[in-house]
């Protein structure tokens, strides 16, 4: 019997333990969903005080230092729970496929339906991106690098990139993330109904990004 107490007992203490982890991941959650919800009116993030996020979330201030160090830490957190998400989405579609073009389509493809499914936590990222947060703005330049490594990687794959000094294949990754980056923002102006423009839109940002590879293709780097 007393076995049996001592082992009732260990898993109501883990139950319990098991609450208070999820109560503090909803908690953090909320005030995340807050700070977005408050962005989402146009609003910089150096705008936004601490007070007005744990109003939104409807958690007392000092509550607040117990999931971020800081408001500069809560906006490191959405970067990196937008941008993560976004880049592990794209990676995986990107695997297996064959040729250049098709990682061009399969990336813009997935990138646009994320962006359309997550536009606060885009928007967020697109106006920050050049926002008045230089901690915001260098996480998001860290981001994008890191996207664009990713990208020459795969490009490496393939003959034409492999035969490519790095630091060329590095370029030209860097141009392409950074077009399809520039495109976020553009994407999200455009009504969610008017499917017309939203395919001639995404068609559009293919072909340019395919006629960067063609440029590759032809072109032949000069040595000094």
């Amino acid at each position: 019997m007393m076995l049996g107490s001592v082992a009732a007992w260990g898993n109501e203490e883990l139950t319990v333990m098991t609450l208070r982890v999820e109560r503090k991941l909803q908690t953090r959650h909320t005030l995340m969903d807050a700070a977005l919800k408050l962005l989402d009116e146009g609003r910089s993030f150096a705008s936004l005080s601490l007070r007005e996020v744990t109003r939104e979330a409807g958690i007392v201030p000092t509550a607040f230092y117990r999931h971020f160090e800081s408001m500069d830490d809560l906006g490191l957190a959405l970067v990196e729970s937008t941008i993560t998400t976004l880049r592990q989405l794209v990676r995986g579609a990107r695997q297996h496929l064959q040729t250049g073009n098709m990682i061009i389509s399969a990336s813009v493809k997935v990138f646009l339906e994320f962006v359309s499914m997550n536009h606060r936590e885009v928007g967020f990222a697109v106006r920050e991106r050049f926002g008045g947060s230089t901690v915001i703005r260098h996480a998001i330049a860290r981001e994008i690098h890191v996207f664009s490594q990713d990208l020459a990687a795969d490009l490496l794959r393939f003959p034409l990139f492999n035969q490519m000094r790095r630091q060329d294949v590095d370029m030209v990754a860097g141009f392409l993330v950074t077009s399809v980056a520039n495109a976020a923002g553009e994407w999200l102006e455009i009504d969610q109904q008017d499917e017309l423009r939203r395919v001639a839109y995404r068609e559009a940002l293919v072909k340019q990004l395919r006629l960067v590879l063609l440029g590759t293709m032809a072109w032949r780097p000069t040595h000094p």
